[in-house]
């Protein structure tokens, strides 16, 4: 769905099947970022990117 951007587990070391939510955006001070799980692939990337401006309603 447009809400969710789903990834399976072993994508970007994901430990378990899991979704991204781009309606659940949220500022997250930086003390609070303990190590680097992954990295998201670009067309994961592109495709969440996509999802927030849908659900901000940018152009």
């Amino acid at each position: 769905t447009i809400l969710r951007v789903h990834l399976k587990k072993g994508v970007a070391n994901v430990l378990e099947n899991c979704d991204i939510m781009a309606d659940q955006i949220r500022a997250v001070d930086n003390k609070r970022l303990l190590k680097r799980v992954g990295k998201l692939p670009d067309n994961l990337i592109k495709q969440v990117q996509e999802n927030i401006k849908i659900v901000l309603d940018f152009d």
